[in-house]
């Protein structure tokens, strides 16, 4: 009550208590002009008051008076009853209101809108890769909160905590759209080579310095090579056949390893790319899985092809450096046709069903190697006669022996596996 009370704005309350009085004016100003108009029904003396006479007022029967509130309650007409009972709790009600209006800090101060909080900002570096040598790029991607679109960021590159100059200024600059960035830089044409040591990690920054986010640069092992300055150390060796003794002899080496590259790479049916992708070394998409890419409209080579048909393993030619090489790509890339599909071999690596160890022997009490989880695949090698254990290479490159149990075999896969001598 009195919070719905101190609530009320004080001219409400003064109206509401001059309401209530004139309503009591008109209530006692109507039962007055009611009284008026009644006519007397009871006449004591017997006869008409206008007759002359003399009255003998002492042979009036008297009612005897009230004696208490009760009886002279019960005695009043209807809107005197109701004027009773109104009054007070009117004036108790003005009372109240005047109290409470006029107590210190009852009257409610206006509270303003509270202002929305302001999201924190931040800036996460989320992908910092080398998706390309030829030339360098690196592909960096990161996540904000707290900061409106539009807002200008860029990259840099750093070497132990200190600033690289490696990448191109142009392509470093970028914009928050929809609270990510994305941004491919090349390398500078006359930046350094990076040596391998140093730590090196891709600064994403507003230009205002208000946010700031850092990862490690990621350097797939087939760049590695190129990025680092070992492609420096490639040079020597060119140079060493040109002081052969023979020159007869070294024109007809340097033409033999060049055709065994070309001659070894596996061959097949030749489709077109639809859409542009990654090409990984083995069909699972992981870290540093990366060998290569290809783009739209780029002629590849079907080799074989996953149990499920999800991966195809293709001769292509890498948009990074242009060389001839072999991986696998997502069939969601490409489009061939039924007939072609056909003629796809099916190749021996499956997935992993249930999680667990890779043994140097087929035997599960010797000595574990690595493990194998669930939705990694594995390249099978060889099994047992009895085809209960398989030699398989996992995603990192360990070798070894797995149960049977563990692995998703179809009958025409295990079938094509060498049995172990």
């Amino acid at each position: 009550m009195q919070d719905l009370l101190s609530r009320l704005d004080p001219t409400i309350a003064i109206i509401l208590i001059v309401a209530g009085v004139l309503a009591l004016v008109i209530v006692v100003i109507l039962t007055r002009r009611l009284r008026r108009r009644q006519t007397p029904t009871d006449d004591p003396m017997g006869g008409s008051p206008g007759l002359s006479g003399p009255v003998d007022y002492t042979s009036i029967p008297l009612d005897d008076e009230p004696s208490g509130w009760r009886e002279r309650f019960v005695n009043l007409s209807l809107a005197g009853k109701i004027l009773v009972v109104l009054v007070p709790i009117l004036a108790i009600l003005g009372v109240l209101v005047l109290v409470l209006t006029l107590m210190p800090g009852s009257t409610p101060t206006p509270q303003a809108n509270p202002l929305p909080t302001p999201e924190p900002v931040s800036l996460t570096v989320t992908k910092a890769d080398v998706i390309r040598v030829s030339p360098v790029t690196v592909s960096v991607a990161a996540e904000t909160t707290g900061l409106p679109d539009g807002t200008k960021v860029t990259v840099e590159l750093l070497a132990d905590g200190k600033p690289f100059p490696f990448l191109r200024p142009e392509d470093s600059l970028g914009q928050v759209q929809g609270g990510r960035v994305e941004i491919k830089a090349s390398k500078l044409d006359e930046a350094p080579s990076p040596e391998e040591g140093p730590v090196y990690r891709v600064r994403v920054s507003t230009t205002d310095g208000g946010a700031t986010g850092e990862l490690d640069l990621a350097v797939p092992p087939s760049y590695a090579d190129k990025f680092f300055s070992k492609d420096v150390a490639v040079t020597p060796p060119t140079a060493t056949p040109e002081a052969t003794a023979a020159p007869t002899e070294a024109p007809a080496e340097a033409v033999e390893p060049t055709a065994e590259p070309t001659s070894t790479l596996p061959s097949g049916p030749e489709v077109s790319v639809t859409n542009g992708g990654n090409v990984r070394a083995l069909p699972i998409v992981t870290a540093n899985n990366r060998v290569g890419g290809v783009d739209a409209g780029n002629a590849i080579q079907l080799i074989e092809r996953t149990p499920n048909g999800l991966w195809y393993r293709i001769r292509f030619a890498n948009t990074d450096d242009g060389q001839q090489q072999v991986g696998w790509i997502s069939a969601s890339l490409l489009a061939i046709p039924a007939d072609v599909q056909a003629q796809i071999p099916v190749a021996t690596i499956v997935s992993v069903f249930k999680n667990g160890a890779i043994h140097e022997n087929p035997d599960s009490t010797s000595t574990e190697i690595d493990r194998v989880n669930v939705d990694e695949v594995v390249n099978l090698k060889q099994k047992t006669a009895a085809g209960d254990w398989y030699e398989v290479e996992n995603v990192r490159g360990k070798s070894g022996w797995v149960s049977a149990d563990l692995l998703g075999i179809p009958a025409d896969v295990a079938a094509k596996v060498p049995v172990a001598p």
